[in-house]
């Protein structure tokens, strides 16, 4: 039985002219005690006996690891550029680890924690952080290229379309900045959100010359990509439920956007007229993410209930349990990914709908998982990514 070791002893690097990059000396001895340079390095078995494809096991922070039910929430998770994992090793230092020597080549010191899931574009990483700053860096380096100070934190996926990036924050307001430089373009004021909102609201998209957005009324925005004036706004349900944020992945298909949100709506929107309407809908447990691929919408309850239906005309064509509230969906060629509470972690047969197998590790997952060449990586609030091999 083959035995893959994903992780050896972590190392500190960093790179010849980086200055920005590098822990600075006052804090050598605090970043070190927060990461480790001996990490914990477990094997997993590639097996069958219905076990799990587990690759391995890589602790960035063993602190954190060894207190699993006090560890941190970690909406953020990571992102792989280049061959590099970035993303916060603790709620201050951003780190730059190769996958092939397990060495972290740079550090970026970011005062804060992440809030948003690290955007990967090209060469370069964009971080959003709790304070309200977007920071631009160069993945092989851990390199500043630009700042940018916003209202509030983001915490939804970035979005680059061209030359400009979309960034919509916790208070509803979508900034366009220039990628090159991080200056503001323009903004757009969605209106601040009543009362709490969710997590995990959908990353805007672009269609037809236009940015669209959810809020947290349930609301979708329309507004001039160029410009940030506001083309159309429209609800397409209203319910008693206590939260309506649009969740999951937003998608045009045709001249429809279909969505997903909390209060269990999934909907499809005709927006090919002057006058909006629903083409579709299916009202569903209260839902926390979905996923597409091929022609098939998979959405994530509260209660850990998966569906799969059809992106045409919202016919169910699987139903499937997990038994914990649903955080994420990654949708493969032939297998879902499902993450939940309290570590589940369910992999789900994409065409009918069976459990091919489940795992837990023990510790919050509350990120999306990152693909990595044949493994798909799961990390915790302990900071501790977990691999599987992807079938």
């Amino acid at each position: 039985m083959r035995r893959i070791l994903l992780a050896a002893a972590l190392g500190l690097a960093s790179p010849a002219g980086a200055e920005e990059a590098v822990a600075p000396a006052a804090s050598a001895a605090q970043a070190k005690s927060a990461l480790p340079e001996d990490a914990a390095s477990l094997t997993g078995d590639l097996g069958d006996r219905g076990r799990p494809y587990r690759l391995g096991f890589m602790s960035l922070n063993s602190g954190l690891d060894q207190v699993k039910p006090l560890a941190l929430f970690d909406p953020a998770g990571f992102v792989v550029n280049s061959g590099i994992l970035v993303g916060g090793f603790d709620q201050r230092w951003i780190g730059g680890l190769s996958m092939q020597t397990t060495k972290v080549l740079w550090w970026f010191d970011g005062t804060t924690d992440l809030t948003a899931p690290p955007g990967s574009f090209g060469s370069n990483v964009v971080l959003g952080f709790r304070d309200g700053k977007v920071v631009k860096l160069d993945a092989l380096t851990g390199k500043k290229i630009w700042t940018a100070s916003l209202d509030s934190f983001v915490e939804r996926p970035l979005l680059l379309s061209g030359t400009t990036l979309y960034v919509l924050t916790a208070a509803q307001v979508l900034y366009a900045l220039d990628f090159q430089t991080g200056k503001t373009q323009w903004l757009y004021d969605g209106g601040f959100p009543e009362g709490l909102t969710i997590r995990g609201g959908a990353r805007p998209i672009i269609h037809d010359g236009k940015v669209l957005f959810g809020i947290a009324s349930g609301e979708i925005l329309a507004v001039n990509a160029d410009t940030g004036k506001l083309v159309w706004r429209y609800n397409p349900a209203y319910n008693d439920a206590r939260f309506h944020g649009v969740v999951g992945e937003m998608l045009i298909r045709g001249n429809k956007l279909i969505i997903t949100r909390y209060d269990g709506l999934v909907a499809a929107i005709d927006i090919a007229g002057s006058v909006r309407s629903v083409a579709w809908q299916e009202q569903l447990p209260g839902l926390t993410t979905s996923a597409f691929r091929g022609n098939r919408i998979y959405v994530g309850a509260l209660n850990g209930d998966v569906y799969a239906l059809d992106a045409d005309g919202g016919r169910k064509v699987f139903h499937a349990q997990t038994g914990a509230s649903v955080t994420s969906i990654t949708a493969g060629e032939t297998s879902i990914f499902v993450t939940g509470t309290r570590g589940r972690i369910t992999a789900i047969d994409a065409g009918v709908g069976n459990v091919l197998w489940h795992d837990s590790i023990g510790g919050s997952i509350a990120s999306a998982p990152v693909l990595y060449e044949n493994a798909i990586l799961f990390n915790t609030g302990s900071k501790s990514i977990y691999a599987y091999k992807l079938r």
